[in-house]
């Protein structure tokens, strides 16, 4: 059931992007990244722009690696350092 709710989201939030790309007043480059963040959870590049954006709201990180989007897996903690 998560597994259905979390790609139906992120096929939402792709055309929620692709709307935003069209119309001047959304920002569409932020869905963008919302749906790849919730279709790639684990993927390098997520993990990466979470760590990135950790200082600026570490709320907002905090509750999305709560949900398992951007953790860290122990093969990716050692890569990364």
């Amino acid at each position: 059931m998560m597994l259905i709710l979390r790609i139906l989201l992120g096929i939402v939030f792709a055309i929620l992007g692709v709307i935003g790309s069209v119309l001047p007043i959304m920002q569409g480059w932020i869905f963008f990244l919302l749906a790849f963040l919730v279709l790639f959870p684990k993927s390098r590049l997520a993990v990466k722009a979470l760590d990135k954006v950790e200082r600026r709201a570490p709320r907002i990180v905090a509750w999305l690696r709560r949900r398992g989007i951007g953790t860290h897996s122990l093969r990716d903690t050692i890569r990364l350092r």
